[in-house]
């Protein structure tokens, strides 16, 4: 199985790392020469050992974090998600459940538990979602779990059941969604498709990222029905020693595209390439900070009759942006 040891103790991580460490001098016991002296039968029933051991105790503290996030059964293939009652949201893998939801290796895979929790929150069964940026599937998947109606499109889709459509022009009726949900590109730092249109090739340091965003924004409110809820899925970026907020830039822009705050939630961030050793020796090394989060933006569309003015001109100083 595999460990999901960063949401422990130290002393777990300790015993992950014991175990690549003997895992790696099991490995070295092939090379005919470097134990020459010893006997290769006994030390590889010592580390064989040790492995089990500390192996045992690794999936003792997994059993412990099971039966955190999913009730007192324990048991991730049998049991749903508990909802999250504060603004940290932190997972201790993609999906959950018996069925996968997504592809675990897509880059930028949306964590499931996160569709899960504003599904309870601002849908019923029998509901049409909407995400215009599906990715791998995620938010299909957990819909169909959670009997609720879905539409997931992509500018360049990696299954059947993903239309191929760009997201800044909505193929749907005004006000005809319960809840939207969009886990959009945080800049240019991942390589999502070969698609010349893709907003993810543009810099989050270019207007055109955020004029292009909003169009999405505008479309979302146009299609979400008043009163409906949509979330937004957002980094930050850190690159070539400049920081740009990408997440507040965007909660501004969505301001700016009629929607009202709900919330802002905390997603703590996990297996991005840069949570590594040398990445974490670097960061403090030369002074700046890995991305440990990202923004969970949840607004919605005013009400019928509602008088909402999110203007420029009317807006504080220290609200305005770019």
């Amino acid at each position: 199985m595999s460990y999901n040891t960063e949401k422990l103790s130290p002393r777990a991580r300790t015993f992950a790392q014991k175990i690549v460490a003997l895992e790696y001098a099991k490995k070295q016991m092939a090379k005919p020469d470097l134990l020459a002296s010893l006997s290769p039968e006994d030390i590889h029933r010592e580390i064989t050992r040790d492995i089990k051991g500390l192996k045992a105790r690794l999936d003792t503290f997994q059993k412990q974090v099971d039966k955190a996030y999913y009730g007192p059964g324990g048991n991730p293939d049998d049991l749903k998600p508990v909802l999250e009652s504060t603004t940290l949201w932190d997972y201790p893998k993609q999906s959950y459940g018996a069925t996968k939801k997504g592809n675990s290796k897509f880059q930028g895979v949306t964590p499931a538990f996160i569709i899960y929790n504003m599904l309870h929150r601002y849908t019923a069964p029998g509901d049409l979602v909407l995400d215009p940026m599906c990715g791998s599937g995620t938010t299909i998947d957990v819909c169909l779990e959670e009997d609720r109606d879905v539409i997931g499109f992509d500018l360049s889709p990696t299954r059947d059941d993903i239309t191929q459509n760009d997201a800044r022009s909505i193929p749907l009726c005004d006000n005809s969604v319960d809840m939207a949900f969009i886990d959009s590109p945080y800049g240019d730092n991942v390589n999502y498709s070969d698609n010349p249109d893709d907003i993810g090739k543009i810099s989050a340091e270019d207007d055109d990222f955020y004029e292009a965003l909003g169009k999405v924004a505008n479309e979302l409110h146009r299609v979400l029905k008043p009163g409906k809820a949509v979330g937004w899925l957002i980094g930050d970026q850190w690159v070539k020693r400049k920081f740009t907020p990408v997440g507040f830039y965007i909660y501004q822009m969505m301001e700016d595209a009629g929607f009202v705050p709900i919330d802002l939630i905390c997603i703590a961030r996990r297996n991005q390439s840069s949570n590594t050793g040398v990445w974490h020796y670097r960061a403090v090394k030369h002074n700046f900070y890995l991305r440990g989060f990202k923004h969970l933006i949840i607004m919605r569309k005013p009400y019928e009759g509602e008088v909402v003015d999110n203007t420029e001109v009317n807006r504080p100083a220290w609200q305005k942006y770019k």
